[in-house]
């Protein structure tokens, strides 16, 4: 049975996991900044930037989190 599973749904867990690595965390208010998924979070296929109030773990305060995904940085020109 988890061979059909498996076989229908591919490696989307391990997607799942590496895309979730790729979204940041950060207090609006310290500016710490952790990976999604080190702190638990699991963010899929989105896009944009969202806000959630959580604890920080540096200010110690109920703050602002901006959950972001980084933009990767442009490509060099070839010469």
């Amino acid at each position: 049975m988890f061979g059909k599973i498996r076989k229908a749904f591919g490696n989307f867990a391990e997607d799942v996991v590496r895309e979730s690595h790729a979204w940041k965390i950060q207090c609006t208010s310290c500016g710490r900044q952790r990976s999604l998924a080190s702190v638990g979070g699991i963010r899929y296929g989105g896009f944009g930037t969202s806000y959630t109030l959580g604890m920080c773990s540096q200010c110690g305060g109920f703050r602002m989190l901006r959950i972001y995904k980084p933009e990767k940085p442009p490509a060099s020109p070839s010469a």
